[in-house]
């Protein structure tokens, strides 16, 4: 694997500076302690925090890895990079908002949200839509990057991982749509039911995911045998 990016650019640089400014503003939105009580409260939201920060790890280091494997900087990816960061500030709010509900939630806390019960459908709709705008921007810089496999003279290896991925996207993108598809039409009958399996979609992504990574290993193993070089160790995948 080649790393034609190991140099940020100015368009990486200011990716890496919107995430930090989403993860200042995912915390300084949480409660405002002033007082032992909401220190005690805000305490609370520390587990339901760390998973919102994890989200927006996951997704940062997609970015950081094509950027790193591919270093495109044409203009469709920093039309598409700046929708893609756009995206990641607007997804700070719906994540805050379930924080604070997970944390009220779990913890019988009485932090200050507005939301029914009949509302909670919606707002996993809402969540579900955010997901799916981010890994649909990331199944686009990975169908560029396909499209100009010639220019960045990809090796049989970078172009099989390159296919990969777009499956891997689709994935990430899919099921959040099954979530949101499953809500849509259980909500009007019961929104508990409707609340609770749209959630248990996302258990999807273990078998989908250890299907992929079995196939990605078979392929590369395929191809290390056609070629009789060992490109990579598919153990180390």
């Amino acid at each position: 694997m080649s790393y034609r990016g190991k140099n940020p650019g100015r368009l990486d640089n200011l990716t890496d500076a919107v995430f930090g400014i989403a993860i200042t503003l995912l915390i300084f939105n949480l409660v405002n302690p002033n007082s032992f009580e909401n220190l005690v409260a805000f305490t609370k939201t520390l587990p339901a925090f760390l998973v919102s920060i994890a989200f927006l790890m996951i997704v940062w280091k997609e970015h950081v890895n094509f950027s790193q494997i591919y270093g495109l900087n044409n203009s469709w990816i920093q039309t598409l990079n700046v929708l893609f960061i756009s995206l990641i500030i607007f997804y700070v709010y719906p994540l805050r908002f379930w924080t604070l509900f997970l944390t009220n939630f779990l913890f019988e806390t009485n932090i200050s949200i507005q939301i029914q019960a009949a509302q909670v459908p919606d707002l996993m709709i809402y969540y579900g839509f955010m997901a799916m705008a981010l890994y649909i921007c990331l199944l686009l810089f990975y169908l560029i990057a396909s499209g100009n496999q010639d220019s960045l003279s990809l090796n049989p290896y970078e172009i099989l991982h390159t296919r990969m991925q777009i499956i891997r996207m689709l994935i990430f993108v899919g099921v959040p749509f099954v979530s949101i598809v499953v809500i849509f039409f259980l909500r009007g009958y019961n929104v508990g039911l409707a609340s609770m399996l749209g959630g248990m979609a996302y258990i999807l992504y273990t078998p989908l995911m250890i299907f992929w990574s079995k196939n990605y290993k078979a392929k590369i193993k395929k191809l290390n045998d056609s070629n009789s070089l060992q490109i990579i160790d598919p153990a180390s995948l």
